[in-house]
Order: structure tokens, then sequence, then C-alpha cells
């Protein structure tokens, strides 16, 4: 019978054939499933499922305001994930009344506590309740240690990291960083625990198979006979989408289109879409919402850039989508895979500027033959380096070493 509040499934990985009483047991924590939180909760859901198939037990449990966690947990159990909510949250630290007591259940129940991102309760509770009953875990930060994420709303968070979040990193047994950049950058703040560098990945049976040319551009009349600079990710004020519309603006390419999809965050895109207005690109700029699926392949596989001139990034989850579909990237030199892409060859990077993001826009799609070489690279090299089944595999060898005594 499902309690007040709090919403489980009733068995571990119900439906899954082969589970077995000594498989390792690994659980995830997450403050949200949502997809339209961005790329923490959209890896974990594909480190969820290669983790199955990799023969582990694998279990997650979140928070939730409302019942956005609904549809996604659903999907993760068909995989045969194990999912418990803890809802309806509330505050800043999102908390419930029974989130310590549903968290200490969980994680005595698991062999190994995989916590994702760091500011809200149920990781701290997560933290807390594996010291207590000696059971060892792992943060991953997700990029929230980096300089620019700990510049945000600074206060606060020194704040938290002297109440809390320092002894919760210091006793973990491992912190995840998903670039050797990402690990670099929290040098500083002189951390205890060791650094395990896994990157995050993709889907490759996704992308296996490519749309054919124009399914995308057929839905959209204003795209024909254009090309498309894409950017795929979240409307918000992090992924410097202002400044790309300045440089776009400044580039005077009449023969070509500014896609942007993505979900809005905190009414972005009125703002974007005021600017686009006053700087007479109306004609130039088309929004389409967030694209899910098949339909976001399909723009990758229509267009010839993708873009992201983030102020921050941790990983680029779409940048990685978008070399999968064969698309040359053009992204910041603050996305932390920027110096992977450059050495593959597979696209460029730019510093967080008008003229650098114009003029990396100018030779990109100004030079055909940089764009096809780069396209011919980028599905080899991602198959190479971010298949969530070879991560998965290496993840259980990770967490094999850290249950050793």
């Amino acid at each position: 019978m499902q309690d007040e509040g709090v919403a489980d499934d009733v068995s571990r990985g119900a439906g899954c054939a082969g589970f077995s009483s000594d498989m390792m047991r690994v659980l995830h924590v997450i403050s949200s499933l949502d997809p339209g939180t961005g790329g923490p909760t959209t890896a974990l859901h594909g480190l969820t499922r290669a983790q199955v198939q990799a023969g582990l037990s694998v279990s997650v449990v979140t928070s939730a305001v409302g019942d956005e966690a609904d549809k996604p947990a659903e999907r993760l159990r068909t995989s045969g994930v194990s999912v418990r909510i803890i809802k309806p949250c509330t505050g800043r630290l999102v908390r419930h009344p029974e989130m310590s007591a549903t968290v200490a259940e969980m994680v005595a129940q698991a062999d190994l506590v995989h916590i994702h991102a760091l500011w809200e309760e149920i990781q701290h509770q997560a933290a807390r309740h594996a010291r207590k009953a000696h059971i060892s875990y792992l943060i991953r930060p997700c990029g929230m240690l980096d300089p620019w994420s700990l510049g945000q709303n600074r206060w606060v968070k020194r704040l938290y990291m002297a109440w809390r979040l320092r002894n919760n990193l210091n006793h973990a047994r491992a912190i995840h960083f998903t670039s050797q950049t990402e690990s670099d950058l929290t040098g500083p703040l002189q951390l205890r625990a060791p650094a395990i560098i896994e990157p995050n990945g993709v889907d490759l049976a996704e992308f296996e198979t490519l749309p054919p040319p124009g399914a995308f551009r057929s839905r959209h009349p204003q795209l024909a006979n254009k090309r498309i600079v894409l950017f795929l990710s979240r409307l918000h004020h992090k992924k410097g989408l202002e400044l790309l519309l300045l440089a776009f603006a400044a580039l005077q390419r009449t023969d070509t289109m500014l896609v942007l999809a993505g979900p809005d965050s905190d009414g972005y895109r009125a703002r974007l879409e005021q600017m686009v207005q006053s700087l007479g690109l109306s004609d130039r700029v088309l929004f389409t919402g967030m694209l899910m699926g098949r339909d976001r392949i399909e723009a990758l596989a229509d267009a010839e850039l993708f873009v992201l001139p983030s102020y921050q990034e941790n990983f680029g989850i779409s940048v990685v989508e978008a070399l999968a579909a064969g698309c040359p990237v053009l992204i910041s030199d603050q996305v932390n895979i920027h110096r992977e892409v450059v050495e593959a060859g597979v696209g460029g990077a730019v510093p967080i500027a008008i003229e650098a993001i114009r003029d990396g826009l100018r030779r990109w799609l100004g030079d055909d033959v940089l764009r096809t070489e780069a396209s011919r690279k980028a599905r080899p090299f991602v198959w190479q380096h971010y298949d969530w089944k070879q991560i998965a595999l290496r993840w259980s060898d990770h967490y094999r070493r850290m249950l050793m005594p």
C-alpha cells in the first residue's frame, strides 16, 4: 500500500529476468528525474539502464515536487531499474518529512551508494545515512564545484559548503568527475576524497541508423534551402544564448537559420524572443521547444553545425549526441570536454565573446571541407569513448574496487 506522500515500486527490478541475490546492489540518489532539468538527470537515465544490462541490481531514490518524476520513473522501471519517489517535496532544499527515513531504508539495502549533484536535501541524507551504516558512497558533482557554478549565489553556497557539503565530500569513498578538466577545476577546494574520472555516454542504439536527410526540415517550411545552426539544450542564461544571438546577427548570413531547440527555464525564452525581435532576426531564428527521442536526432542529422557557447558546462551530453549524429560542433572553451573535441578534430572551441563566436560560426559555416572531415571523424570518436555499455562495465570494476577492504 502506498504511503501518503511517498511512492515506490513494490519489488526491486520487478520483471527483469536474471536478478539474483548475489548481484552488486547499487543505489543512485538524485533530486529530480525530470529530463527537462538538464544533463545530470539525462546521464542518470543512461547510466542506470546500462548498468542493469551489465548485470548490476540498480535502484534509484529521487525527490519530486509534483508528478514530474512519474513518467521517467516508469521508463526506468521498464528497463529493470527500481525507483522510489519521495513527494511532494517543498522548499529550497527540496525536503519531505519522511525523506530521512526513506533514504535510510534504501541505503541499508544497498552495497554502494552513487550520489548525483550536491545542493538538495536528498544528497545530504544519502551521504549521512551511508556513513552511519558504514556503506561506501561516491558523489558526482555534475560540474557544481566548478568556479563559475560556485560563483552563482556565492555566499549561500559557501555557507552550505561549511555547514555540511565539505564533510560529505571529504568522507566519500570517491568523487566522480566526468572529465579531467572538471577534476582539475576543483583543485583549489583541496578535497580529500580521491577522484574517479569516467565520462557520461550516449545510447548508441539510437544513433546506429540515422534518419534520412530532410525529415526535420519538412516539419518547418521556413528551413527550406537554409543552412541550420542548431542549439539543443535548456534555454537558460548559463548557455550563452544572448552572446550567440548577437554573434549570429553580426554574421549577416541570410542563407542560415539558427534553431533554438530546448525547454524554457524560468521564463528565459520570452527574453530571448524579445532580443530576436529587437535584432531583426525574426525570420532567421526558430524556437521549437524541447525535442525528444527521434525528433532531436532528426534535427541533429539536418544541421550543418551544432553550437553550445555555455559560460559553464560540466560535460555536455548534447555535444556528444550531436557528434553521434555526425554533426560537427562549435562549443565554448568552458565546456569541459572541449579539449577532447578539438584534439579529435570533430569540432571547434571558442572563448565566451561575441566576436569569437561570430568568427567561429563564419569559419565552420564557410569551410565545407572542414565540416565534412569533422563529420567523418565524429561518429567513430563517440563510439570509441562514449558508449554507455562500455562505461557501465567500467563502473562495475570501479564499484568492486571501492568495496574492497
